[in-house]
This record gives structure tokens, sequence and C-alpha cells, in this order.
């Protein structure tokens, strides 16, 4: 018999409760792994109980604990203005991450509820196999343009694109799996999203390099080998109709047994879906460059430089989302303006819950540099480990973490105060040239960014899973059966294809060529044995 919700709940409960009491007992430990705890706590409460909020919390509560006994002076001056949690607070990067998620969360609800989307997605009244590759390559383009929010994707794009998808006679359970695969990997590899100042946050707050933030997370695209072939083996799926697994044994839904969802309005235009968006990814830039001011005159390409690590960074993103947000409200279909309070403010308060994650994240960050948590786990890790297999190390932890937990924020915010100040302890240790050390960092954050989004994609707990699978019309248990073969191939391929040859020297983009390649071979060898047998 399935436990009921209350149930669950005061487990979990209990189990927190029971963590924070141990919590005392740990300080028994011996001081060298002492430090551990909190995140032993965290990873633990997230595989019992699958709920990142209560988990990270938890391994604050815990964190704090052992602060307090540790060094007094340390514990109460972390409460500080100054201290720990006075910097989580005041820190621009995120308090601009929060305002800039919210505006950015309001606007593509504005641009969904436009209508604008549903023409990108017009079909023909024929129903062939190219009309349907047509649209599912349609799918996917549409994917890649509304990048600017994974969960927000998967929403709007299952609701969109599913009376198309049941005219055409394509089951629902591959639309699903379409949008679900173009939400978070688009997101998280975008220069440009609700992610981005967060992920841009972590890297300059726990780099051991000092290069800008934008450009370590552009130098670790082509490390994110998840994202990178996942996006790619949809486009493989798509052109050579690659159904595997339970996938193969899915049924169209006829369209007159379909009963209509709830459409957007469908006299937009393409204006109000597009404009807006070039407002966005024009703007950024510009704003970035325009509000800072170099302190001498300085050749254009040495001012773009320092305008990327400028403490302006932040304001920029929110200046750029907010013209695109005030840019969309024009552009609103003018006979239901009365609507756009209640549409932006949903949009807005849909990641909310997100954000706590966020924010407890954050928090847990700045225990972990109070403990000392990444120097103790480099002098464990240190001896045997060496450094070029981190990524793979973090990126199995990552699946790990995102698969049980469902959330690919709180596997970021878990995992990325550790091992990004653990890759710096570590070449320290091992006498790592600097430069090696400035390779070896774009791949650790690809990996957690890659780990993170495996458990978003085939999590049954995940929230993309779940909006995925409401938005197309599917149950969570066959949008995750269904999907989970795609997923797991293509970890497979980001551990094999990538994560291992980085270890062994090959560069990321190398990597990601000849991983594409074989895998195109593959999926080519299969789908013709398949067709003969």
């Amino acid at each position: 018999m399935e436990d009921s919700p209350e149930r669950r709940s005061t487990q979990n409960l209990i189990l927190a409760g029971l963590s924070l009491v141990l919590s005392g007992a740990a300080l028994a430990l011996p001081d060298p792994i002492r430090p551990l705890w909190p995140a032993l706590v965290a990873l633990g409460l997230v595989f019992a109980t699958r709920q990142a909020p209560l988990s990270l919390a938890t391994a604050c509560l815990s964190a704090l604990i052992l602060l307090s006994f540790k060094d007094w002076s340390s514990f109460s001056g972390w409460f500080g203005w100054s201290g720990g949690l006075g910097r989580t607070l005041s820190s621009p990067w995120h308090f601009c991450a929060i305002l800039f998620t919210l505006l950015l969360g309001a606007l593509a609800t504005v641009i969904e509820s436009s209508g604008g989307l549903l023409r990108l997605l017009h079909a023909s009244e024929e129903i062939t196999d190219r009309t349907r590759q047509r649209f599912l390559s349609s799918v996917l383009g549409l994917g890649l343009l509304c990048f600017f929010d994974g969960l927000a994707n998967s929403l709007m794009l299952g609701r969109v694109a599913r009376p198309v998808a049941d005219r055409l006679r394509i089951p629902r359970a591959y639309l699903s799996y379409l949008v679900d695969t173009t939400s978070s990997a688009v997101a998280c590899l975008a220069f440009l999203s609700t992610w981005i100042v967060t992920q841009l946050g972590y890297i300059a707050h726990h780099s051991p390099l000092q290069e800008p933030a934008y450009l370590q997370f552009l130098s670790s695209i082509p490390h994110n080998f998840y994202c990178l072939f996942g996006l790619f083996l949809a486009f493989l799926s798509v052109r050579n109709r690659w159904l595997i697994g339970p996938m193969r044994a899915c049924k169209p839904i006829h369209q007159e047994a379909s009963p209509a969802p709830r459409t957007p309005e469908k006299h937009g235009t393409l204006s109000s879906c597009l404009i807006p968006i070039l407002v966005l990814i024009s703007t950024l830039p510009l704003a970035i460059i325009l509000l800072h001011r170099p302190e001498a005159d300085v050749p254009l390409t040495e001012r773009i430089q320092q305008s990327l690590n400028a403490s302006t960074v932040p304001l920029a993103f929110v200046i750029a989302s907010s013209l695109a947000l005030l840019t969309a409200f024009i552009l609103f279909p003018p006979r239901r303006r009365q609507e756009l309070p209640r549409v932006a403010l949903a949009g807005a308060l849909q990641l909310v819950p997100a954000l706590g994650i966020l924010l407890l994240a954050w928090i847990l960050g700045s225990l972990f540099e109070s403990l000392e948590t990444a120097h103790v786990l480099s002098r464990a890790l240190g001896s045997w480990l060496p450094l070029s297999a981190l990524p793979a190390g973090v990126f199995v932890a990552g699946c790990g973490v995102s698969f049980i937990s469902g959330t690919s924020w709180g596997t970021m915010g878990l995992l990325m105060p550790l091992v990004l100040p653990l890759s710096g302890t570590m070449a320290a240790e091992q006498g790592i040239a600097p430069e090696v050390l400035a390779t070896i960092v774009p791949a650790v954050i690809g990996a957690v960014f890659g780990g993170a989004v495996f458990g978003d994609h085939c999590s049954p707990y995940s929230d993309t899973t779940i909006i995925s699978a409401l938005a197309t019309g599917v149950s969570t248990h066959e949008h995750t059966i269904t999907q989970l073969p795609y997923a797991l191939i293509t970890a497979g391929a980001a551990l094999g294809l990538g994560y291992f040859p980085v270890a062994l020297g090959i560069p990321g983009w190398l990597a990601v060529l000849s991983g594409s390649g074989i895998l195109t071979a593959l999926v080519i060898l299969w789908v013709r044995r398949s067709r003969v047998s």
C-alpha cells in the first residue's frame, strides 16, 4: 500500500530531525573529516526524501551546528553583514539573479499567451511522413528559439504543439521527449536564460580561476557533453525516425478522440514572439559594455574584456530582460491587454519554488566556505584521484543526485560550491600547472551542468519532466519510461565519448565532434538493422 503524502511528509521531517541530532554526534568525528558531514546530510536526505528544499535546509542547520562548536566567533561572525550570510543576501549577483529570473518567467508566459508561437508550428492539412518530419523539426527549432527558460519552454511548446501533433498522428510520448529534451538542455547552454545569472554567480564565487565568469561559462559549453549530445540525438531521432525501447509501442491519439486543449490566441503575430526575443538578445551585450566605465581610455577589445568581469554585469541582465518584457507588453494583442498583469504574474510565480532552492544553495555554499569543506575533500581525494578524472566523477555524481532529487538547481547548488574549490586545491596539492587547471575547470563546470540536466530529463520527480508530460497530454510514468532510454544513451555517450577522452588530454571540442560522428554512425546502423529485422 502506497504511503499517503501526509505520512511521507512526516517521515521526511523525522529523517531531517534525526540528521540534526546526529550532527551533534558528528562533533566527535576527527577534524579532517568533520566538515564533510553537512554535505553527507544533504546527499543522504536527497536520496531518502527526494526533497531538495528540505535536504538543503537541514544541511544548512547541520553546518551551523558544526560551525558553532568549531569557533564561536566564526559562528557569530557568519550572521553579520560582512559575514557569510550577509554577503550571500547582499550580493548583487544574487539579488539580480532573483529579479532577472522572475522577469524572464513573466516574459515567457506573455510571449506564449500572445499567440505568436502557434504560427511558427503551422502545418499543412496533408498528413505524410514528410509533413510529420517537417513539423518535428519545427518543434526542435522552436525549442532552440525558446532558450530563455527550460520550464517555460516545456509548458509553452508542449501546449502549442500538442493539437498539431494529434492532427498529424504523432505519438504524444514522442512529442513529450522532444519538448523535454529542448528545455533544460537549451536553457543550460544558452548565454541568456533564467539559468545564466545563477550559473555565472556560482562560477564567480567559487572558481579557482581569475578569468571573467562569462568567459569560463563559454569555455564550459564544449564540455557540457550531456546537453550537446542530448540535443544532437534528438535531431538524429527526428531525421532518421529513431524510436527505441517503449517509445516504439506508443500510438498516436486521433484528433477526434482528443479534446482540444486551451490554446493561445490564434491571431497572434510572429512579431509578438520574435521581436521581444531579439530585444533580449541585442540589448544584453550593449548593456554589459555601456554600463561599465573603465578607469582610463582603453582599446575596445580590452574594454569588452573588462566589462564581462565588471560588477555591473548582473544589472545588465535585469535591464535587458526588463526591456524585452516591456516590448512583449507593447506587442501583445490590444483587445486582450487587460490579461497582461495576470499572465505576467503567473509566469513569475511559477519560478518561486526554484528560487527558494537557489537561496538555500547559496547559504549552504557560504557555510561550506566557513567549514573549509573543499580543502578537506581535496586532502581526501588528492592523493589518489588524478585531477583529469575529476570531471567524469563529478558528472556521475551529478547524474545520481539530480535523478534522485529531480532538481537541476538543487544539484548545481550542492555540487558547485564543493567541486570548483576542490579542483583548485587538488591542483595545488598535486603540483598541477595553472595552464592545466585552466583546461580542467571548464570541464568540471560542464560536468556539473550536464549531470544536473540528466535528472531534469528523466527523473519522475523533476518539475520539467512533470510539466512536459502535462503539457503534451501524457502521464508522467509514460513520459519517464519512454524518455529514459534516450537519456541513458546520452549519459553513456557523455561519459564514454566526452569525459573519458578529456581525461586523456583530448580537447573538449574535438570530443564533441568525434562523439557526434560516432553517435551518427550508431543511430544509422541501429535504424537500418531495425528495418531489416
